[in-house]
């Protein structure tokens, strides 16, 4: 009896990377705030896409996946999907990038995405901006992201 033992000479699986961090959700109604939470944020990543895993510390039905897909630069929320529009349009330690969703009545509005970072804010295009913000960062930043309601008013 012979016996043959088959190997793969594929590349051998990079494994997951994974970081943890804290993160403070604050959430914008126009222009007042409604709420903020603690949560965790989980990145992992693989060899072809990053997932931020955004987990409230209170009430999990408040968790929040994102996927940063890497060959084709597209962040994945749910359904939604969202292209690259513009880079570097906030720039501090970091440089966030802005993404877009095809534009259609009620769909999301614009993400703010850093790579490194994750997701620093968007808007849920019903009137409510949604911020991750550090502890370090969360005076940096002049909030609401993406319109206050005297620009509106305009």
């Amino acid at each position: 009896m012979i016996l043959i033992g088959l190997s793969s000479c594929s590349e051998p699986v990079k494994k997951e990377i994974v970081k943890v961090e804290s993160r403070l959700l604050v959430v914008y109604e126009f222009d007042t705030i409604t709420r903020i939470n603690d949560y965790k944020l989980t990145i992992k990543e693989k060899d072809s896409f990053t997932r931020y895993e955004y987990q409230n510390l209170v009430d999990s039905t408040k968790n929040m996946d994102f996927h940063f897909v890497k060959n084709s630069n597209k962040i994945h929320f749910g359904p939604e999907e969202f292209n690259l529009e513009e880079k570097n349009i906030i720039k501090n330690k970091l440089n966030f990038d802005r993404y877009e969703t095809e534009p259609i009545p009620d769909a999301m509005g614009s993400l703010y995405f850093n790579q490194d970072y994750g997701i620093l804010g968007f808007d849920n295009g019903w009137g409510m901006q949604f911020h991750y913000l550090t502890k370090e960062n969360k005076e940096q930043f002049k909030l609401p992201l993406f319109y206050k309601m005297d620009e509106l008013d305009e």
